[in-house]
């Protein structure tokens, strides 16, 4: 099975029993890995906060932010 078909399959699912699948999914997920993104997380934003504080010209206000954004409905 493809995981495309997989995809559409699950998204067909009432609300209720794809939460309760992604609830077990992110239980499966071994608990060094979250450390691992969470340290990663915390890297990136800690060299951007660097960025920032050597140009702060490269910082943009919320509104800015909100502006730049474009939302793409979903097929």
């Amino acid at each position: 099975m493809s995981t495309t078909t997989l995809t559409q399959g699950l998204f067909s699912l009432p609300v209720a029993e794809r939460v309760a699948l992604a609830d077990q999914l992110y239980a499966s997920i071994p608990e060094d890995w979250q450390r691992e993104a969470d340290e990663a997380w915390l890297a990136e934003a800690s060299r951007r906060s660097s960025e920032m504080d050597a140009d702060p010209s490269t910082e943009m206000s919320h509104e800015e932010f909100v502006a730049g954004i474009s939302f793409k409905a979903k097929p």
